[in-house]
């Protein structure tokens, strides 16, 4: 211990050859790396799986068992997996920027994000060893509705990102049926955002996604929220399943 302790601001100066990119929503994979090398001696006395741990929980992040209470939901991260959620974000696409630069990718993205939330991924590697650092960003000041939607979307996409569909289509009548008319991340965080807006027992039929210029997605997320509406599992039966 007292070696990585000895080494690790060093290491965490230098990042150990770490390479970074940052993906989401509104990103496609970018092959942006931030490369760095620290002494040899150190690298030899810290494994590359600690450092990443050690870079991940400098800026924040957790691991081990992340609570989505929006939608009755526990997960068990994997060793090299970590998570952060930011709830109190003024400007959406100006933290994407500042967590861009924050993790050595150029800045800024051109594209304007838009909308609640967001939710993107981090990949890291350090010496062959890759971690993945899931961030959620949510908008300050929303209304309850608006937060509580959000909240079930963008961790939508991090459950979707982190393979735990299945514990989602199991809050369902017909689990197999629902599985089948989800055919993209998109589709997942929307169905995710209707199941938090059920969970908090708002009524569905006089819920809707507004401002949209894309007649195609309002029309899927209609579909979508009726699924929900018409195939949740009870209430109480999804929060027995949390529970236990």
């Amino acid at each position: 211990m007292s070696l990585v302790n000895s080494g690790l601001k060093r290491i965490l100066v230098a990042l150990l050859c770490l390479k970074v990119s940052l993906t989401g929503i509104i990103f496609s994979q970018i092959p942006e790396f931030c490369n760095h090398s620290a002494d040899t001696s150190i690298q030899d006395k810290v494994e590359p799986i600690e450092i990443l741990k050690h870079y991940f929980a400098s800026n924040g992040f957790k691991t081990g068992i992340i609570k989505i209470p929006e939608l009755y939901v526990e997960v068990m991260l994997e060793e090299n997996q970590f998570y952060k959620k930011e709830k109190n974000v003024i400007d959406v696409y100006e933290r994407i920027n500042e967590i861009r630069s924050q993790f050595g990718l150029p800045i800024p993205y051109t594209d304007y994000a838009k909308g609640y939330g967001w939710c993107g991924v981090l990949n890291a590697e350090c010496s062959g060893e890759k971690a993945y650092g899931y961030v959620v960003l949510i908008k300050k000041n929303l209304n309850d509705a608006s937060r509580t939607y959000t909240n079930g979307h963008e961790n939508g996409h991090f459950l979707w990102y982190i393979g735990k569909r299945e514990m989602i289509y199991r809050k369902f009548k017909n689990p197999d049926y629902v599985k089948s008319q989800i055919h993209t991340d998109r589709d997942f965080a929307i169905l995710c955002g209707w199941i938090a807006m059920k969970i908090e027992d708002y009524y569905l039929n006089d819920c809707f996604i507004i401002n949209s210029k894309n007649p195609e997605l309002e029309k899927k997320s209609d579909y979508l929220k009726n699924l929900v509406r018409d195939y949740l599992l009870d209430k109480e039966d999804n929060a027995r399943s949390y529970k236990s």
